[in-house]
């Protein structure tokens, strides 16, 4: 659907409440909620002392009126009989309310799910869902589901014979699908894991599900909780003082991440230099040679692990270390700083980008800056998380090994929390 009666017209109000916008119809001053403010907005426009903004035409019917001022009315009370949504793809989606049934694609879709507290809407799922260690131990309802196939494929007669209210896909499978299973299932498509995006397809999906209070909690109470501490405490490190960063990939020897990369953010979240910020690239990964590491030097160097090899189910810590020692072995790097003073970390990608996020941040924020962290415990946060948003309340009691730090048993246990080869105080 295009409304372009409204978006020829439409501009942006002069002070943004947020950096963020919530591109949902009605959210017509353009900040990151709902509320009587867009009402109060929308009736400015009427009166014509505002001018109309692409999301003032709350019902979609290419006019400003006092229509619009209901819809908001009904968006805000939970009453709404159909909400207007651009997805990450750029797609305009109408969603019937309310959505009673829910299939989600992507792996982050399940953590979303269980921050809203909705994963009892969903009734089927893909399979890197379904096979997941890590929502067989936290969402475990959702891996007693059947699967539809594949994320990036799913079996489009297994879909139309389920038929829920609302698809949950990747964004550049969201046109295809659509096209596939015409209007009878809405679909959302919503872009890789980074924090702009995790934020954006949380948020949505708490008005589309009716889970706005969930979200609340999970910003309030855990992730601008953690991410105000982050940035409060490196607020005052010039960047020349920021050290030098370099992450490598689970998927091989010096591949790593390019500046167009979640990675890229994530460093400098957690008051770092990511080494290759310059380095173009399609997608977000570059192959380069051990020559350019030692040319740049980083002062850390983070090794992502395979999950067969770390996190959930795995206890035995010894394909980490061994991910360590390689790297501490490999003689074209022994002149580098990180490798000299040990400072090479291990990392499960279970923990990575989704709405736990941040856990990984305290962890990189503690290995850059240990002094200013030093009373924080990323593990303890962890499993802060996964008590507050997962449905068993989770905690990782068998000796789980999320991050690898260096010798001497540096096991990410409840009772161990380890920097650089020595206790934290």
């Amino acid at each position: 659907m295009c409304l372009a009666s409204i978006a020829m017209q439409a501009v942006m109000p002069a002070v943004l409440a947020s950096d963020y916008i919530l591109e949902i119809f009605g959210n017509a001053n353009m900040d990151d909620k709902i509320d009587e403010a867009d009402a109060t907005y929308i009736a400015d426009v009427i009166a014509s002392s505002m001018s109309p903004t692409t999301l003032s035409d709350a019902n979609g019917d290419g006019k400003v009126d006092g229509r619009d001022i209901d819809q908001v009315q009904r968006i805000i009370n939970g009453t709404v009989e159909q909400l207007i949504v651009m997805d990450e793809a750029n797609r305009t989606v109408r969603i019937d309310m309310p959505v009673k049934s829910v299939v989600p694609l992507v792996d982050r879709d399940a953590k979303i799910l269980g921050v809203l507290g909705a994963t009892g809407l969903a009734v089927a799922v893909s399979d890197n869902i379904k096979d997941s260690k890590e929502y067989k131990a936290t969402l475990p309802s959702l891996t007693d589901l059947e699967s539809v196939g594949s994320w990036t494929e799913p079996d489009l007669e297994k879909l139309l014979q389920i038929e829920p209210d609302l698809l949950i896909a990747y964004s550049t499978s969201a046109e295809n699908i659509n096209n596939s299973i015409g209007n009878r299932v809405a679909v959302l498509g919503f872009a890789s894991s980074t924090p702009h995006s995790t934020k954006d397809e949380l948020l949505k999906l708490s008005y589309v599900l009716n889970k706005r209070e969930n979200a609340e909690i999970y910003f309030k109470e855990f992730h601008d909780k953690y991410l105000n501490i982050i940035k409060d405490r490196l607020v005052d490190i010039p960047d020349d003082d920021r050290l030098r960063v370099y992450i490598e990939s689970n998927s091989g020897n010096y591949r790593t991440y390019n500046k167009n990369s979640v990675v890229q953010k994530l460093v400098d979240l957690a008051g770092g230099r990511h080494i290759f910020s310059d380095i173009e690239g399609n997608g977000a990964f570059a192959t380069l040679g051990a020559e350019e590491i030692m040319k740049r030097n980083p002062d850390i160097i983070i090794k992502y692990a395979e999950k067969n090899s770390s996190g959930y189910e795995v206890s035995d810590p010894s394909k980490m270390e061994a991910l360590r020692n390689e790297i501490l072995d490999r003689p074209e790097l022994a002149e580098v700083n990180a490798v000299k003073s040990g400072r090479v970390y291990v990392m499960s990608s279970y923990l990575s980008y989704g709405t736990d996020y941040p856990v990984l941040l305290l962890y990189w924020s503690k290995w850059l800056h240990p002094d200013l962290f030093r009373d924080m415990n990323p593990d303890e946060i962890h499993r802060e998380y996964l008590s507050m948003f997962s449905e068993t309340n989770y905690s990782p009691e068998n000796g789980e090994i999320f991050v690898y730090l260096g010798e001497e048993g540096q096991l990410n246990t409840p009772s161990r929390e380890m920097i650089g080869g020595e206790k934290a105080a």
